[in-house]
Formats: C-alpha cells, sequence, structure tokens
C-alpha cells in the first residue's frame, strides 16, 4: 500500500521536476520593448506578458564601466522594437529568465561576443562557440579587445563590493 503522504511526495516532486525541466525547453517570441543593458532585454509575448531576459553564455560590461554603454547601444540596434525569438535555457535567482536570443538564424549573443561588446561567461556556460568568438574579437581588438587591460565585469562588481 502506498501512503497519501508518500504520493503526494512524489505528485510535488514531480510537479517541480515538470516545472524546471519545461524552462530548459521553453521557447519564446516577441517584440524587444526595452534593453536594460548590455546583457538583458525586456520582451513582450503575443499573449501581452512581459518576460525579463538575460542572456546566456555572455557576461557585458557594466553600465558605468567602458564599453558598457556601446555594448547596450549595440544590443538596442540588433533588437529593439524587433520580433525575437528566445531559447530560455534556465531561469536565474532574480527571477529572470536566462537565454539565447535570436533574430532570424542571427544568434544576437554570440554577435555580442564577436564584436567585442562581451566576454564569454565561462563559469556559467561551457558552450566552447562563444569561447572561439571570444578569442578571435581578442585577436582582431575588436571591441573592448581594442583596451590594453579590459577589466571583465564580475572583476568589476566584485571590486565595487569590496569597496562599499
Amino acid at each position: 500500500m502506498v501512503y497519501p503522504r508518500f504520493r503526494c511526495f512524489v505528485f510535488f516532486f514531480l510537479l517541480i521536476f515538470l516545472r524546471i525541466s519545461s524552462a530548459h525547453a521553453l521557447e519564446l517570441e516577441g517584440r524587444v520593448v526595452r534593453v536594460r543593458d548590455g546583457d538583458t532585454i525586456v520582451m513582450l509575448d503575443a499573449g501581452r506578458e512581459l518576460h525579463v531576459i538575460r542572456l546566456a553564455h555572455i557576461d557585458t560590461p557594466e553600465k558605468n564601466q567602458p564599453y558598457g554603454n556601446r555594448a547596450k547601444q549595440f544590443v538596442s540596434s540588433l533588437v529593439y522594437g524587433k520580433t525575437v525569438r528566445i531559447d530560455v535555457t534556465d531561469r536565474d535567482r532574480y527571477g529572470r529568465l536566462i537565454g539565447v536570443v535570436y533574430i532570424g538564424a542571427t544568434n544576437v549573443n554570440l554577435q555580442l561576443v564577436r564584436h567585442g561588446y562581451a566576454w564569454w561567461y565561462r563559469e556559467y556556460s561551457r558552450d566552447v562557440s562563444y569561447g572561439r568568438t571570444e578569442l578571435d574579437a581578442f585577436e582582431r581588438r575588436s571591441g573592448l579587445w581594442a583596451d590594453s587591460r579590459p577589466v571583465p565585469p564580475w572583476e568589476w562588481r566584485r571590486k565595487k563590493r569590496e569597496a562599499s
């Protein structure tokens, strides 16, 4: 005999598991209504629901960091007011969806790295195509790689926390 409490536990576990799994297989489409910074956009889907999207695999300079505004402008030029497709990979601790943004067949996340406006976020990504693209941008001294010692945003944030 299966105890009712055990059945509730199994049902609850399956519900949580299916919700997490579905986030990994989610594909969204909608119009970009705001670009918060180089790696965060806000999209309005067909059901008029807003989604905050953190771009997967990359990290762009902070707003007050060199190249931060340029990264935001670059993303805006690609996606603002346009219909995009998001391949959602996860959800972060702030509730934002994490995903790869596409305009047609163009991977916007990868374009940021290619043009030197983002780092491959190795800590959270295992997709080595971003690493190869970053190396290519570095060798061409594209974007932020034109600086002699660009500071990755995760180091910039850490130093700001330590200073406060």
